[in-house]
């Protein structure tokens, strides 16, 4: 067989025509559950990076606490937590999602914050100050499609809590 320039263009167009169909493919949303848990740790190691206006991307401006707090009070206690560099380690641990509508999601979790450069959860209490919150709260996906916490209560947790 001859290698004709019309035979490399037509296979060259095939291919390409190939990559589109693979890529504008409909895909399947995560689930609530799924799409929830993935949002959480994402924020979680934005915090660790200490880069809070990505971790601020997961809070929704209809955001409050019970305590009356809204999204720039909690911008600027994460950002004098993160950017003071006293924590350098974050674990997310018993991550627990309800999905309540397509379109919401309840959770709670526990967040462990360590001066340590551990790698592991179980290397964290040797050697590094820590403190540890349950936070529970609601995440909601918004009009642009992105799932973004709206409500959020938390707890401090003493370290006997956590064994």
């Amino acid at each position: 067989m001859v290698l004709t320039q019309a035979r490399v263009v037509s296979g060259m167009a095939a291919v390409v025509a190939a990559a589109l169909v693979l890529f504008f493919w409909p895909r399947e949303e995560p689930g609530v559950k799924d799409a929830v848990t993935r949002r959480i740790i994402a924020m979680t190691r934005s915090a660790e990076e200490k880069n809070v206006g990505e971790v601020m991307e997961g809070v929704s401006d209809r955001f409050k606490t019970p305590e009356g707090w809204n999204k720039q009070d909690v911008h600027r206690i994460l950002a004098g937590q993160v950017l003071r560099g006293q924590w350098v380690r974050i674990f997310t641990t018993d991550i627990d999602v309800h999905e309540v509508s397509p379109t919401q999601g309840d959770f709670q979790a526990r967040f462990i914050f360590g001066r340590s450069q551990a790698d592991k959860l179980e290397d964290l209490a040797r050697d590094s100050v820590l403190n540890a919150y349950s936070i529970e709260g609601t995440f909601e996906k918004e009009s642009d499609g992105e799932w973004r916490v709206v409500r959020a209560t938390q707890r401090r947790l003493d370290p006997s809590d956590l064994l």
